[in-house]
């Protein structure tokens, strides 16, 4: 099966879409990707996940984590933007999109916090930059996904 190619919007945080116009324009706007979990028995909601080409993996919210009733595996000491912190290791499957325009990356390695911690959802380069080439065009305010396939 083809994989799609993808073009996003960078967007304000997902808190912060529903100000109003002109406070929003004076914003930081980052690359989020709309983005659904799943694990054998459950499927989530549609999330906005920021897009981290400096993330090793995936980075769940605890209560994601949760919701999906994902087994917790070995219990690791991780780093990032909320420092130093307990989680525990988890497969969970992945698909970007939506409405219709979505592809299942299938089962992937992912982390959550053993304590919910204030960061966003994060999509690392494992798999999303194993699958596909990304190109962030800042001054255009907006990134693409590029399937390995179709890059020569």
């Amino acid at each position: 099966m083809k994989k799609l190619s993808f073009t996003f919007k960078y967007q304000v945080q997902p808190g912060a879409r529903k100000l109003a116009k002109n406070i929003k324009s004076k914003l930081q706007m980052y690359p989020f990707i709309p983005v659904r979990f799943y694990s054998k028995t459950k499927r989530s909601p549609v999330f906005e996940a920021l897009i981290d080409s400096g993330a090793d993996t995936i980075y769940l919210h605890k209560a994601i984590a949760e919701d999906l009733d994902l087994a917790k595996g070995k219990k690791i000491e991780s780093s990032g933007m909320g420092g130093k912190y307990m989680s525990f290791e988890a497969e969970v499957g992945l698909i970007i999109g939506r409405g219709g325009r979505e592809a299942d990356l299938g089962f992937t390695q992912a982390i959550f916090p053993e304590n919910e911690l204030d960061v966003p959802i994060l999509i690392g380069r494992k798999p999303v930059f194993e699958e596909y080439q990304v190109i962030f065009e800042d001054y255009k305010k907006r990134f693409k996904l590029i399937p390995k396939e179709d890059v020569l």
